[in-house]
């Protein structure tokens, strides 16, 4: 008997199951063709039983979803007249839609984290070497000295709690975007140590390193780091693109 390998993609829910039929069709989420949907949707699950598998209840009800969707889409739009005004029924579509829209704002900034993620684990943290003293000291206080040293460190940090004034961060990421940006009109590349020369606060430093994460992320710009540790070179994404071929 000859042995087929079938690679089937696997999705994490119903709603990325669907997300993926939308996106490859190129189907405007505002106008959803339920009837297109839906064929290729059972199809899906249609291999799923065929292969023996498992599938989980929540692509059954979505599939049941689906079908009472479109049941409602080939009845006869009823319409209710009552002082001269007629109400059309609402579209059957339109709180699956509502999730859908939902469900790609979430999506959007699962993928951004994991950019994030991908280009943060270029850099290593070293780990401080820990020393160990081999030696007793020996204490000459009594508990109550202690106990006055504890209240003296206490009273000190209730009269610097009260100095503490919060003030508002004066930078934000997109600031910072259109920061990045304009000096890579101005010049082909930039170090990342460039960028933040000239930083007050390591708050701004965090930001202007999200700024470039965000960029990577779309695709505006290209950051290489050839060494460990070592500084990040910045580049526009056509640039960097003209370099490479």
């Amino acid at each position: 008997m000859k042995m087929y390998n079938v690679k089937l993609e696997v999705f994490e829910g119903p709603f990325d199951l669907l997300f993926h039929l939308i996106e490859k069709n190129e189907i405007d989420l505002m106008d959803i063709p339920i009837s297109v949907i839906l064929e290729q949707y059972m199809e899906y699950i249609k291999t799923l039983q065929e292969m023996d598998l498992n599938v989980a209840s929540e692509f059954i009800v979505m599939a049941a979803t689906l079908l009472e969707i479109k049941s409602k889409m080939l009845l006869p739009k009823q319409q209710f007249k009552g002082q001269q005004l007629e109400m059309e029924e609402v579209d059957p579509r339109e709180e699956l839609v509502t999730k859908l829209i939902e469900y790609k704002k979430y999506k959007i900034i699962a993928q951004t984290f994991k950019e994030m993620y991908k280009i943060g684990s270029r850099f290593f943290r070293e780990e401080p070497e820990v020393k160990y003293i081999d030696k007793k000291i020996a204490l000459n206080y009594s508990s109550e000295d202690i106990y006055k040293a504890y209240l003296k460190v206490i009273s000190k940090n209730n009269a610097r709690e009260d100095e503490i004034e919060i003030k508002k961060d004066e930078y934000t990421v997109e600031n910072k975007i259109k920061e990045l940006l304009v000096k890579l009109v101005k010049k082909p590349f930039l170090w990342f140590s460039e960028l933040i020369k000239k930083s007050r606060a390591k708050g701004e430093i965090i930001v202007s390193f999200i700024a470039v994460l965000e960029l990577v992320r779309l695709n505006k710009i290209v950051a290489e780091q050839k060494t460990t540790y070592g500084d990040i070179l910045i580049k526009s994404f056509r640039r960097g693109e003209k370099n490479e071929q």
